[in-house]
């Protein structure tokens, strides 16, 4: 069962979580904050033999952050079917291409579930996130890697809930899984 509300509960869970100094402390939320990109995502997901090629832990990590909310939704079998994910995983970019390559990457009509991309366009994606809601004016997210402030911050400390105008000009598009419903 693929239900987009699994994943998203999952994310909004999350929220709160802080990077960390070192490899401590990874389970904890806000213990052992620091600037060094170490987290409890890198760290589950470099564990799955193949997951990713090499090891993600230190390394901007929103990406990897949605992957592993995939993963605990959906197990990584699945999670990799609903992300289009390829051999490299854990870029920004590599994963708006595989939407891309797949038919399911769109540049407007954000939906619930869609994982969210940043930047002036596809070829230069910097930053992800998991939509969790949409209206007429605003796109909300659920970003790893990232602070509270109300614009896009791709190299953050933690996981937050943001949002931004349908028009915003950062916005390069969405990857749309297919979820059974």
């Amino acid at each position: 069962m693929t239900d987009v509300s699994i994943v998203i509960e999952i994310a909004k869970a999350e929220v709160g979580y802080l990077e960390k100094a070192s490899n401590r402390d990874l389970d904890d939320k806000t213990a052992n904050a620091g600037v060094n990109n170490f987290t409890k995502y890198a760290r589950d997901l470099d564990a799955i033999s193949g997951f990713y090629i090499g090891e993600k832990q230190g390394y901007a990590w929103c990406d990897v952050f949605v992957d592993w909310c995939f993963v605990q939704a959906y197990g990584v079998e699945e999670a990799k079917k609903l992300l289009c994910h390829g051999e490299r995983g854990a870029s920004c970019a590599h994963s708006a291409l595989y939407f891309k390559n797949n038919g399911q990457y769109y540049t407007s009509g954000p939906k619930i579930g869609d994982q969210i991309f940043f930047g002036s366009n596809i070829q230069c994606v910097s930053h992800t996130g998991i939509v969790y809601a949409v209206d007429s004016t605003y796109v909300y997210t659920i970003e790893g890697n990232t602070f509270g402030a109300s614009s896009e911050i791709s190299n953050g400390g933690g996981v937050s809930k943001k949002f931004y105008t349908l028009s915003n000009q950062k916005i390069a598009g969405y990857g749309r899984p297919k979820y059974n419903i």
